[in-house]
């Protein structure tokens, strides 16, 4: 369990970097670590091996945060688990059933999570970066049916290219033009 003056920081510089809106840390979930492999047991438990790789889970029917051990609160890598789940909380709370309801919203919200990660890492001047995957990606149209279960395909070159602008515009740096042609003045 992290101790509240922690959780405070990690909230404050989630939702800073999200854009989400805040909630009181009173009203956080636990965050509890466990094996990796109970821990994937308990995210994908009709096949544990989809989840080989992961390393934090906000389990939305418990209203918990499971992080992978070893876990170093000092470390600005294990802490980021911590930011990425925090996005999902966030999200939770504002979109209410809406949240990851298909394969776009959740898509939509592990690219969110994965940026608020690796900015919170950029700042931290941690040179780890996660979820590079998800660019190359979007839902297959075809989707399976059950909860939690989605199909991913690569993306084609127009897709990746209009994805990638929108990541820029979202970030500010692509300048808008005004009417006459020329770039806003900023």
């Amino acid at each position: 369990m992290l101790d509240l003056a922690l959780m405070k920081l990690l909230l404050a510089a989630t939702v800073r970097l999200s854009g989400l809106a805040p909630m009181p840390v009173d009203d956080l979930p636990g965050v509890h670590t466990l094996p990796a492999s109970d821990l994937r047991a308990q995210a994908c438990p009709v096949d544990a091996e989809t989840c080989a790789n992961l390393a934090g889970w906000y389990d939305t029917l418990r209203h918990r945060i499971l992080i992978s051990e070893p876990f170093d609160p000092r470390s600005a890598r294990d802490l980021s688990f911590v930011v990425h789940e925090l996005v999902h909380v966030l999200e939770r709370r504002q979109m209410g059933e809406r949240y990851q309801a298909d394969c776009e919203a959740t898509l939509k919200s592990e690219r969110r999570a994965y940026r608020t990660q690796n900015a919170y890492l950029q700042e931290q001047q941690a040179p780890e970066r996660y979820g590079r995957m998800l660019l190359n990606v979007a839902c297959a149209p075809d989707q399976p049916g059950g909860t939690g279960v989605m199909r991913l395909e690569l993306m084609r070159q127009d897709d990746l290219t209009i994805e990638a602008f929108m990541d820029d515009y979202r970030r500010g740096r692509v300048q808008q033009a005004n009417p006459e042609g020329q770039p806003a003045p900023r």
